[in-house]
């Protein structure tokens, strides 16, 4: 199918869960009833009176066909927001009163999932059972929850919704029959008893049950799971079928029941029950599971995986308080149940400090050891319940471990024992242990939780609330829970009552409390059992609230080496107070503060830290950024520091401001924007841009807002923000004149110019231009003048006047090279090459291209490396060298998409376009093109549009689709001439003869 459609415009739906485009949920109710309806039916019209069944029970209201229309443009905003309802581009088009949904078959989570579920079946009937597992496993990690669970449910999307089940549940069998067949027995048996937790009437999967069971030899277990499901059955009135009694007929005989006197005499004092090992007691101290427990499907698996393989069964659940990690354990535990037969013993290590010998007494006790026979010391009751659990299979449950010495003291001795603990704090020191860590909730998972407790309905009739109760809750399944239930608590509050009530307090933690469940004292242990040094730094943290942090950051805030700093950083990792969020561009390491620990650590900040001591913070980062954007690897790699720097110095910036630091926050701001201009499309270098002017207003200096306004306006024009871009460069041309500095208006008139030309407004370029070339000349400043010439260049090149051209490149060449700017040498080399290359001196052009990539790498400016391989690419491909060009010009696409630079992709796209029509593979031609004329139109790029018009009626002439070819060679040749560019209108009105002639000859 062809992906013309799509015009750069690619979606990912999912309906397997809730509705999501794009991985965020769609709202409201009818607006995912109706996506849902199109998505059943892709690539088919769909008629207004399916969607109205599926809307409305019963006849539709007279208001329907106004409804139904609004929730159509609701959904095309979602999907394309860039492009008009009427658009051809459009995903969702409009034809005789039907509504079609354009789709790719990868665009789809239901559509996938067939395709691996085929592709599963065709390779288990091929023999290839590792290829039809893992195939399977992939269509199945598509399911988030029931399929259109969000939506409603008319006749349409109920038959669809069972029909994605039954493959579901399909999929879910084969999978299990292939573990089985694979002897992953433990993966089998784990994966059936979740889904006869929920349904024990499943007669398929109970019989694959048993056969897992019977061949794990644990036949008695298996014949549980036959007596349940019977039952089951029974109580729903259905007979056991034959694919059950078949796996049944696969059980042993029971052994002939034991004599009463026996057990008697092996339960008798000091002997224990009847466990796995015929001489201890079986306890279940295991607390009782919670009935919402939501979601960690994978971290159940491991755990099981772990506790039940070969080697030590020591796992530890790692994770921030309130993370839920005693919740996991406790469902591990009841799973595990059945894989430790002599039982379950518990010890709550928060509540029994420092005493591992009561804990050991009293799991002696609960093993069937007589009160008498436990002796008083603490190595000898350790080395009495070594010996008890030597040949046993008991499982240990440590919750809330402080150190590895409390957990030591209480491992088993067995090898089918074994050990799961819970802890605040990595445990490095445990040898064998298995470190599982237990992160916050995913999105999903937080709305099971929370519709869980509150009620489903009631969570999605509120979407928007919801979102953003759980924002505040941060994935945090203890502050989840508590929302939850104080929604709960209160039926009669709506989602978004409680919202504003948390939004308005002072604090999240205040509201994040319900009975005994409260998300501060959580944190507070852990901090409390930091050092001094750690604690100082994590308030600290929180009195700046750096997004990212790295170990320099923190070494920058307690005034101490970077070494140092390090080894802090490390120990909040390690008590679960800071996480790492992985390497930055330059391989450092960053760490992230929750959120809600973050505002712990806020809190902690203002009751136990000095307002003097919280500024000294404050400015010392402010001090360590500035350093780095003179000295460091901001001026080395800009476009990598920015990327890696930008959130931290916004939040620092913005920080500043608050405290009306304008000056400091004002000279931050324009180190880091001029830095910024690198990476025009990131959202950051808007918003410091912004700041930066600001700050200079209210610092009361006019020519730091002045020259942050230019900034702005520079910015701005790179985005194609043709109005916004005047009105800023405008208002700091006019500061510069109230302030008599000639110099700084005449850089401001050189960047009007470029707005001016581009726009078609050439002789006022020229005019501003030549003041900016006199005023700079006369001031000795050679900087301006050079961008001047530069410009000035750009403009004769746009009218065909190469000769003149050339030499105002030549001697901007000259200038910029004698003050060492860099930059505007790439920028004048690469201009420069381009009207050699329109003059058809290609080795030339080539030679200069060359030496400005290498200055542009050098420099590590990607942004104008990519400027330079677009032109490189496009001399390779007037030269005949394809294959070259090809690579150049993908190059050069990917730095721009990395860059969120637009408008320069609109161009490599075009580009790209060119040489693929030049090859003959016009349909690779078409889609980068089409791609190409829609970002044009978006960003309102009347100059982009007359290049994308010549191009496509250069394709159409290749296909002989003369018609199109001079419609579009027309538009083109009005749009050069609106722009007063004479050399494109002229290269265009002879493409348009050409092809007049030979649509005529043909």
């Amino acid at each position: 199918m062809s992906n013309f459609h799509t015009a750069g415009v690619h979606v990912r739906y999912g309906i397997l869960g809730s509705t999501l485009v794009s991985g965020a949920p769609v709202g409201p109710r009818q607006v995912r009833t109706v996506l849902a309806v199109l998505l059943s039916s892709p690539n088919e019209p769909v008629t207004t009176e399916m969607l109205a069944a599926e809307l409305w029970r019963g006849p539709a209201p007279g208001s329907s066909g106004a409804v139904l229309q609004g929730r159509i443009s609701t959904l095309r905003k979602l999907l394309c927001p860039d492009l008009p309802a009427r658009s051809p581009q459009q995903l969702i088009r409009t034809r005789q009163g039907c509504y079609t949904l354009m789709l790719e078959d990868a665009e789809l989570d239901a559509t996938e999932f067939l395709r691996f579920t085929e592709a599963g079946k065709k390779a288990a009937a091929q023999g290839d059972l590792p290829e039809a597992s893992r195939c399977l496993r992939a269509g199945l990690a598509l399911w988030r929850g029931k399929a259109l669970q969000d939506t409603g449910r008319g006749p349409l999307l109920s038959g669809y919704a069972g029909l994605l089940e039954q493959h579901r549940l399909a999929a879910l069998e084969q999978r299990f029959e292939i573990d089985i067949a694979l002897g992953d027995l433990t993966g089998a048996i784990s994966g059936l008893t979740e889904q006869l937790t929920h349904d024990p009437a499943q007669e398929n999967f109970a019989a694959l049950l048993i056969e897992a069971l019977v061949a794990a030899g644990r036949g008695a277990a298996a014949r549980d799971v036959f007596d349940s499901t019977r039952i089951a059955l029974d109580a729903v009135g259905v007979s056991p079928g034959t694919r059950l009694e078949q796996a049944a007929g696969r059980l042993r005989p029971e052994p002939p029941a034991v004599p009463s006197s026996y057990l008697l005499e092996r339960t008798g004092p000091g002997h224990g029950g009847t466990g796995h090992n015929g001489g201890i007691a079986c306890p279940a101290q295991v607390p009782a599971q919670i009935p919402d427990f939501t979601g960690r499907g994978e971290l159940l698996e491991r755990i099981r995986g772990e506790l039940t393989g070969r080697g030590p069964r020591l796992v530890v659940l790692s994770g921030p308080g309130g993370v839920g990690k005693s919740t996991l354990a406790i469902r591990s535990a009841h799973l595990l149940r059945r894989e430790f037969g002599d039982g379950q013993v518990v010890a709550d290590l928060a509540t029994e400090p420092g005493q591992p010998s009561e804990v050991l007494r009293r799991f002696l006790l609960s093993i069937g050891e007589a009160e008498e026979t436990i002796p008083h010391g603490f190595v000898e009751r350790q080395q009495l319940w070594r010996s008890r659990t030597a040949d046993a299979a008991v499982l240990v449950l440590l919750d809330d471990a402080r150190d590895e010495g409390q957990v030591r003291a209480l491992l088993p001795a067995g090898e089918e024992c074994g050990v799961l603990v819970t802890s605040r704090r990595r445990m490095l020191g445990l040898a064998g242990a298995t470190t599982i860590p237990v992160d916050a909730f995913a999105e999903t998972e937080a709305w099971q939780l929370l519709g869980g407790i509150a009620g489903q309905e009631r969570v999605v009739a509120e979407p928007d609330a919801a979102r953003k109760l759980l924002g505040m809750c941060a994935g945090l399944p203890l502050a989840v829970r508590i929302v939850g239930a104080k929604l709960a608590a209160r039926p009669h509050e709506t989602l978004a009552e409680l919202t504003d009530r948390i939004g308005a307090g002072r604090s999240r933690l205040t509201e994040m409390r319900a009975g005994d469940l409260d998300v501060r004292a959580t944190i507070e242990l852990s901090y409390v059992e930091c050092s001094g040094q750690a604690r100082q730094a994590f308030r600290l943290l929180g009195a700046v609230r750096l997004p990212y942090v790295s170990r320099a950051a923190v070494a920058t805030l307690l005034g101490v080496d970077r070494g140092t700093g390090a080894n802090v950083a490390e120990s909040l990792v390690e008590a679960q107070m800071l996480q790492v969020a992985g390497r930055d561009t330059f391989g450092e390491l960053r760490y992230q503060l929750h959120d809600l620990i973050a505002e712990f650590a806020e809190e902690k900040a203002r009751t136990e830290d000095s307002e003097q001591a919280r500024d000294a913070a404050l400015a010392a980062m402010i001090a360590y950024y500035l350093e780095a954007v003179d000295e460091g690897c901001g001026r080395r790699d800009p476009a990598r520091w920015c990327v890696a720097e930008a959130d931290n110095v916004l939040v620092v910036v913005d920080a500043a401001l608050q405290r009306g630091w304008w000056s400091r926050a004002w000279e931050l701001a324009d180190a880091f924007a001029e830095l910024a201009t690198v990476r025009p499309g990131s959202a950051s270098a808007r918003n410091v841009t912004v700041l930066a002017v600001w700050a200079g207003r209210r610092s009361g200096d006019p020519r730091a807002e002045a020259r942050s306004l230019r900034r702005l306006g520079e910015l701005h024009w790179q985005q194609m923000k043709v109005g916004s871009a005047m009105r800023y460069l405008a208002a700091a041309a006019q500061r510069y004149r109230d302030l008599g500095d000639q110099v700084e208006l005449a850089r401001t008139l050189v960047a009007e110019s470029d707005v001016l030309a581009e726009t078609g407004r050439v002789s006022e370029a020229r005019t501003r231009l030549s003041t900016a070339i006199e005023v700079a000349e006369a001031a000795g400043d050679n900087r301006t003048q050079a961008a001047a010439l530069d410009e000035l260049g750009g403009v004769h090149s746009d009218a065909g006047e190469f000769g003149a051209a050339e030499r105002c490149f030549t001697k901007a060449l000259r200038l910029s090279s004698e003050v060492g700017d860099e930059r505007a040498t790439v920028s004048v080399l690469k201009r420069l090459a381009d009207v050699l290359r329109r003059a058809g001196h290609y080795d030339r052009a080539t030679a200069l291209l060359g030496e400005a990539l290498t200055r542009a790498r050098a420099a590590g400016d990607a942004h104008w490396e990519a400027h330079v391989l677009r032109s490189l690419g496009e001399v390779q491909r007037f030269q005949g060298d394809t294959g070259t060009a090809r690579a150049s010009l993908v190059r050069s696409l990917e730095l721009f998409t990395e860059h969120g630079h637009r408008h320069a992709v609109a161009y490599s796209l075009r580009s790209l376009g060119d040489l693929y029509a030049q090859v003959r593979d016009y349909e690779q031609a078409a889609e980068s093109l089409q791609r190409c004329q829609a970002m044009f139109e978006a960003l309102g790029d009347r100059r982009g549009q007359a290049y994308i018009m010549r191009s496509l009626g250069g394709l159409y002439v290749r296909t002989g689709r003369w018609r199109e070819a001079e419609r579009s060679l027309r538009t083109a040749l009005a749009i050069f001439d609106e722009l007063s560019m004479p050399w494109y209108s002229q290269d265009a009105a002879r493409a348009l003869a050409r092809t007049r002639s030979w649509s005529s000859a043909s």
